[in-house]
């Protein structure tokens, strides 16, 4: 038998602090999405509770926390009104659970828009300046070093990842009941 080998090798053209988070987010975005693989398009917006999470709410909240930390609080950008809109930004509220239900697409919808920002994240990551940087927001109440934000979009991801797969695995559960 062939033993298998795994390393996540910081990503070329990146300081290696930045290099090494950015190949993590990489590699923990490719495996949920190996997890989760072919997804119902009815198991993409199922909430098994009322305003709970669902497939697709959580890749937007994903989506959104991403292109927050990276392009808002690391670089000052103002977020694109259209996104904002797009990505639910305002609707969903995790910290009242309120999870609002999502656009009835595919999967593919969800991962084509996570692709556009993960793209621009790591383009946006070149231009960041030394890991140790900090930056302040919310009226200088949060301060935070660039190094931190990329690691709380990896960590973030990766939690919200694993419920996405969850929900999935909970969805063919119940609809397989009865036959």
């Amino acid at each position: 038998m062939m033993s298998r080998f795994y390393d996540v090798e910081p990503l070329h053209g990146y300081p290696t602090e930045y290099g090494l988070l950015v190949a993590a987010l990489q590699d923990g975005t490719r495996k949920w999405r190996e997890e989760i693989g072919e997804v119902n398009d009815d198991a993409v917006i199922w909430q098994p509770v009322k305003n709970g999470h669902s497939i697709g709410g959580i890749i937007l909240h994903m989506i959104d926390v991403e292109a927050f930390w990276i392009e808002t609080a690391a670089l000052g950008r103002d977020r694109d009104p259209e996104e904002v809109k797009e990505l639910l930004s305002e609707e969903i509220d995790q910290y009242a659970f309120n999870w609002v239900v999502p656009p009835h697409k595919p999967l593919a919808y969800y991962l084509d828009l996570q692709d556009k920002v993960r793209a621009r994240t790591l383009e946006s990551i070149k231009s960041f300046p030394e890991p140790t940087t900090q930056v302040s927001f919310d009226q200088g109440n949060f301060i935070v070093t660039l190094r931190w934000i990329l690691s709380h979009v990896v960590n973030h991801e990766a939690y919200h990842g694993g419920q996405a797969v969850m929900l999935k695995s909970m969805w063919e559960r119940e609809h397989s009941k009865g036959e």
